[in-house]
């Protein structure tokens, strides 16, 4: 599994989300499953931080010239993501709307202020959390 793993939707469907074309930043080193963010219009992965996540990575890419295109599924309302959290996450489900990431790119249980992450459930292990987005570089939603 990357980082972050499509699951479902709260809408009831589980089929792979849309993926499309965005340019990337130049040197950027990317897994599929990467959560990234948007810095000037270019793809970057985010590091430490989910306050306004554009997408997870599709395909690997690394070393790529800046505004050369990489594939992103782009995060709408109601997808559902499976990753890995920091710590235990049995206490934070349900809890706060926004619970940021680890420079490891987990789910960071212990900051829950400035990111847009909500636990919606835990999954085979204590630290194995599905995930839904409260904010996103293409939408907001609520504040």
């Amino acid at each position: 599994m990357g980082s972050f793993e499509y699951a479902y939707t709260l809408a009831g469907g589980d089929g792979v989300p849309a993926v499309h074309d965005f340019p990337v930043a130049a040197s950027q080193t990317l897994k599929a499953g990467d959560l990234v963010e948007l810095s000037s219009g270019h793809v970057i992965k985010s590091t430490g931080s989910a306050a306004s996540p554009l997408g997870v990575m599709a395909q690997d890419s690394a070393g790529a010239d800046s505004g050369a295109r990489v594939r992103v599924y782009p995060i709408l309302p109601g997808q559902v993501w499976r990753a890995a959290a920091s710590a235990d996450a049995s206490n934070a489900v349900l809890g706060s709307r926004k619970y940021d990431i680890t420079s490891a790119q987990q789910v960071d249980v212990a900051d829950s202020t400035n990111g847009s992450i909500l636990i919606v459930k835990i999954g085979r292990a204590l630290t194995e959390v599905y995930v839904t987005f409260t904010r996103c570089a293409l939408i907001e939603i609520g504040s």
